[in-house]
């Protein structure tokens, strides 16, 4: 059995003006217009965003330890060699904001937001169609992207379809024609 002890908080070993990396996030989306970050509650995105940067920080810390709620919580004796290979700071102890600098929140960001159809069919898409929004329902159901959620339009109060970000961009990345030709066979072989 391992006793652990812990490493310090959010606030002492990362970020003095921050208490967590929930704050964090809501630090950074609160740049955005209100519109927007309604879009991000109400979708269950800015939730996504939070638990996919809590789990870019879990992957960034040695095994053995983690980040519970705003404090960092590891082994009390650890093996003299446990460490290496993890940042250190001046005083010999792991370096948490070392470890966690390259985390790039706005992918994060990027990736979990949720996109209307007409995002998709205009921002994405590039659409030239009289109806982007229609244009991007095409392209989602022909390569099968589900949307996360719905919810009602603003103004029509009619169901609203929303797609994560990430799936949309991997999918409009796979879509034949991207890269390698793939209908092209070497008839030497």
């Amino acid at each position: 059995m391992t006793t652990n002890t812990s490493y310090g908080t959010w606030c002492n070993r990362v970020s003095p003006y921050s208490t967590s990396p929930d704050v964090d996030v809501l630090d950074y989306i609160n740049g955005g217009d209100s519109d927007w970050r309604e879009l991000l509650e109400e979708s269950g995105a800015l939730d996504a965003i939070k638990r996919a940067y809590r789990d870019a920080i879990e992957a960034a810390l040695p095994p053995g330890v983690s980040l519970c709620g705003d404090e960092f919580i590891g082994p009390a004796y650890p093996d003299d060699d446990e460490f290496d290979g993890y940042p250190t700071d001046e005083n010999d102890t792991l370096d948490f904001a070392a470890m966690i600098e390259d985390i790039d929140l706005a992918a994060i960001v990027d990736r979990e937001e949720p996109l209307t159809l007409r995002d998709i069919g205009q921002n994405v898409l590039k659409s030239g169609a009289k109806d982007p929004a229609k244009a991007a329902a095409a392209a989602m159901a022909r390569h099968g992207v589900k949307p996360m959620k719905f919810l009602p339009h603003p103004e029509s109060g009619r169901p609203r379809a929303l797609f994560r970000s990430g799936d949309v961009t991997a999918a409009l990345a796979a879509r034949p024609g991207r890269g390698h030709r793939t209908d092209l066979k070497d008839e030497t072989a």
